[in-house]
């Protein structure tokens, strides 16, 4: 009987404040709510005349229609207060009279469910599409929330959960539930689980997830190997000879990606602005890459400015046009390319990007430094995947040697 007192223990009342005048010679009226010992007070932005005031009802003692209107707005005032204070004391969890201020001065408290924090996000990540964040990047997420759906309903048989629920042993759940039943690679699965760790971040800032699930996930990526094509590959697509113009350009595109080692994102954004020219006649490309806003600078190898040239209405290479078709129209059509050349490895457009890193650069002694600069890396450790492919093909191209000296 003595909790229940002390957790129903709350006063709303009202007060003129004789402290304090306005411009009419009026006083503010206050709000005082004193709950477990501890009083606090909020202005209710309603004034009347102290001698108007009646002390012991809590209201405007006249009858004329401003207090009337007066009397109502406490009225209100005092019905929201005790709503909020009765939203908290059913809510099961302990709270403090700031707690109920918060809530009476119409702050929100933070989201509670997973659903809820997803959605969130979902949205602010909306708002940045094609600012500073890539469509790819955002379906992603979105992909991330749809699965997360299903799981919870085809797993848990519900469709919500509350975040201070998520933790170690669910996510290694879900994880196993984008491998097996979504048919996603390991890395894939595990990519699209780092979205939920990026999305979890908002409630590890409001306490509302008291500790990291993450850091007691025991799933680590899994060592992937690079396919690039040699420049024999290289010279044998130029050569080509193809049945359309479309399927030419898909061809063109994807070279231009070799020999430049932008991304699809990054060529789809490709503008005559970012084609810098040099006192020699050359060109080099100077864009922030559309996945991390990191400046890429890559000077325009002699094939992929005939490239351009080739699109472009006069001399100057800037004046390209070319219609890029959308990520997978173009990996659709570079599998039946590679096909058609005889290639056993399948093309798609990041493989262009792979090219560029080991084939055109790396293997030709550029720098690891320099070519994390051209890829728009934030970090090198990020390039040194393509250094290891290159070790290895210089490993198999010994072999060769080896089997002659023997």
């Amino acid at each position: 009987m003595q909790a229940f007192e002390q957790f129903t223990d709350i006063h709303i009342s009202f007060f003129c404040r004789t402290t304090y005048e306005n411009e009419k010679c009026q006083n503010p009226i206050v709000l005082r709510v004193s709950y477990r010992g501890e009083r606090r007070d909020i202005f209710t932005g309603l004034y009347c005349y102290k001698s108007d005031w009646a002390p012991k009802m809590g209201k405007v003692s006249r009858t004329e229609p401003l207090a009337v209107a007066i009397n109502r707005n406490l009225d209100a005032i005092h019905h929201k207060a005790k709503q909020r204070f009765d939203e908290l004391r059913f809510s099961g969890d302990e709270f403090t009279i700031d707690d109920l201020m918060d809530r009476i001065k119409g702050k929100e408290p933070p989201p509670q469910t997973l659903a809820e924090y997803m959605d969130l996000k979902l949205k602010e990540l909306n708002d940045r599409v094609d600012i500073d964040l890539s469509k790819p990047t955002f379906y992603k997420y979105n992909r991330t929330k749809n699965y997360m759906e299903e799981f919870l309903l085809s797993k848990k048989r519900i469709r919500n959960i509350p975040v201070s629920r998520v933790n170690a042993d669910f996510l290694t759940q879900f994880f196993h539930f984008l491998r097996k039943e979504k048919n996603n690679s390991h890395n894939s699965a595990l990519a699209l689980l780092f979205c939920l760790k990026t999305i979890l971040q908002m409630p590890l800032r409001n306490g509302v997830l008291k500790t990291n699930p993450f850091l007691e996930l025991k799933i680590s990526a899994k060592t992937v190997y690079r396919d690039f094509l040699t420049i024999e590959e290289i010279e044998t697509l130029e050569k080509l000879n193809l049945d359309s113009e479309f399927m030419e350009r898909t061809r063109d595109i994807f070279l231009f990606a070799c020999y430049t080692g932008l991304s699809y994102s990054d060529i789809y954004q490709l503008k005559k602005e970012n084609l810098i020219p040099e006192n020699d006649g050359t060109f080099h490309i100077h864009k922030p890459r559309q996945k991390t806003g990191i400046i890429s600078i890559i000077p325009l190898l002699p094939p992929a400015q005939r490239i351009l040239k080739k699109y472009s209405p006069s001399d100057d290479i800037r004046e390209f046009s070319w219609y890029v078709p959308t990520n997978q129209k173009l990996n659709k059509n570079l599998k039946t390319i590679g096909e058609t050349a005889g290639f056993d490895k399948k093309l798609f457009m990041h493989l262009a990007r792979h090219t560029f890193a080991t084939t055109v650069t790396l293997s030709n002694g550029v720098p690891l430094e320099t070519v994390s600069k051209m890829l728009g890396h934030s970090e090198t450790k990020t390039t040194q995947i393509y250094a290891k492919v290159v070790a290895s093909k210089i490993k198999m191209d010994m072999e060769r040697v080896r089997s002659i000296f023997k």
